[in-house]
């Protein structure tokens, strides 16, 4: 067997990769969306997806978005597309999306952006939906909260407020304005 033609191919691709990482071949840097002077992004993922688990192994969260872009200073996280899955003992409690999260510590401020919309697993008893512009979470605190307007609905109706805080370990929803209720009809 003559393995000329293999040694041929790789030699070639070795040469290809080796102008490819140090910047031959007339790419201009300027224009790829990556800087170098700690002002642009130092990565990017497309399709990210990421799982936390609890000390016994079971699982906390659920974290998927369309792109991550990480900018190193100030640190900061961006997601398009996110979608978070929370669970309590390894059971689904709540799934919430938005068009963008944004983070400069993920353990402790998430603000998701746009079009933001929560709702609570079935197996957790009635069917809820939390609408709001953004939403800031708390991960460690186990605590949700907006200062924008808010629309929860259930099978009892719809609440509308604006500034909410919810604490998911204790159960507790709040509202530091007037609330306006419209209640359905039971039938």
């Amino acid at each position: 067997m003559d393995i000329r033609p293999l040694l041929q191919l790789t030699t070639v691709m070795v040469a290809v990769g080796a102008l490819a990482y140090y910047g031959y071949g007339g790419w201009d840097n300027s224009n790829n969306g990556l800087a170098d002077d700690g002002t642009g992004p130092d990565y990017i993922v497309d399709g990210m997806e990421a799982w936390q688990g609890d000390e016994k192994g079971h699982l906390i969260r659920h974290f998927q978005g369309a792109q991550l872009v990480h900018k190193p200073q100030p640190e900061l996280f961006e997601v398009r597309q996110p979608t978070i899955e929370l669970y309590s003992n390894g059971q689904p409690l709540w799934h919430l999306q938005g068009l963008r999260a944004t983070s400069p510590d993920p353990a402790r401020d998430i603000w998701l952006l746009g079009q933001v919309v929560a709702t609570r697993d079935p197996s957790q008893g009635q069917p809820l939906r939390i609408e709001t512009p953004r939403l800031h979470a708390d991960p460690r605190g186990n605590r949700i909260d907006t200062p924008d307007r808010v629309q929860v609905t259930g099978p009892q109706g719809q609440l509308h407020g604006t500034g909410m805080t919810a604490d998911l370990q204790a159960k507790t929803l709040e509202f530091s304005s007037a609330v306006e209720v419209h209640y359905a009809p039971s039938y």
